[in-house]
């Protein structure tokens, strides 16, 4: 009688999904891949659709109008790519109500600013989205992870946040804004060594992996936090608006690197978190973040505000 001998001993992981789940993945499991410059608002925009934002005609908001509305600036090759299709609608060869389906990638429904470089959409112009959009039902209330030269997203007020998050004891969103070189390589074509087994087998030594090679901030949100019994080494599960990393947008990141990549210390910019809540649940965000020595505020993560100011 012969037996088969296991691979690896059985894991004990723990899966704390955050609150919300089922809405927010029917939302972002709807949205195709972002396209240049708006992570931010991609990300905005399928939580605003989980918390029953619609637009005055009482269809799921758009990420176009959302970073419309956050002043989101585009780059020289964006604008470029927006002629082009514009040309083609002029002269008839596209239908223009098509753009949007048939130029996925290339056009934009809105008046957006164009930049020499650093495009994107700042924290300001997504605090201001938020409350716009969703007509004052919904606040992304911004947590920096600097403040007055100190890190205050530091590894026990992180853990603290994340917790209260996924027991509902803090009840927002997290939209992460952090540095992707700090984070594992998730993309086939990227992600030396990155599949399942390897992840299970080097839980605990996470520089087996590579990490991006991208040298850009990014927004993503959380879908829910992994530990393993006797390890001290904890996991995000990431909800991307790139849906080839990973499982259809879902991969898992260290805990320790996404908290990194938010402090930015070895780079010229910041980042930070907004906690998306609906506005009658704000003040009990507020106190939480007070309570635990957290301070609210923007930070600036390179991108310009391009939407309306007041004088």
């Amino acid at each position: 009688m012969s037996t088969t001998p296991p691979l690896f001993d059985a894991l004990d992981l723990d899966v704390a999904v955050l609150p919300g789940f089922p809405d927010v993945h029917e939302a972002y499991r709807l949205l195709r891949d972002q396209k240049d410059m708006v992570c931010g608002a991609y990300t905005l925009t399928y939580l605003l659709q989980a918390f029953g934002v619609h637009d005055d005609d009482g269809k799921p908001v758009t990420v176009d109008h959302v970073a419309d509305v956050a002043g989101t600036a585009l780059e020289p090759h964006n604008a470029d790519r927006q002629s082009l299709v514009e040309r083609r609608i002029e002269e008839g060869e596209l239908p223009a109500e098509r753009a949007g389906t048939w130029s996925m990638h290339d056009y934009f429904d809105g008046d957006f600013t164009v930049v020499e470089d650093e495009g994107g959409t700042s924290p300001e112009g997504l605090v201001t989205a938020c409350e716009t959009v969703s007509n004052g039902r919904v606040e992304a209330i911004p947590v920096p992870a600097v403040h007055n030269g100190a890190t205050q997203l530091d590894e026990a007020r992180f853990d603290a946040l994340l917790g209260a998050i996924s027991t509902d004891d803090l009840p927002g969103q997290p939209i992460l804004n952090y540095n992707l070189k700090h984070t594992l390589a998730p993309a086939g074509l990227l992600g030396h060594k990155y599949n399942l087994v390897s992840l299970l087998t080097q839980w605990d030594d996470p520089s087996y992996f590579r990490t991006m090679d991208w040298d850009v901030g990014h927004f993503t949100t959380v879908a829910a936090r992994v530990t393993r019994s006797e390890n001290d080494e904890r996991y995000f599960v990431i909800r991307d608006s790139y849906k080839t990393f990973g499982w259809d947008g879902y991969h898992l990141q260290p805990e320790s690197y996404i908290r990194q990549g938010l402090e930015r210390a070895d780079d010229h910019r910041d980042g930070g978190l907004l906690l998306v809540s609906p506005t009658d649940s704000a003040d009990t965000v507020r106190t939480w973040l007070s309570d635990h020595n957290l301070e609210s505020g923007l930070w600036d993560n390179g991108s310009a505000y391009t939407g309306e100011t007041d004088d």
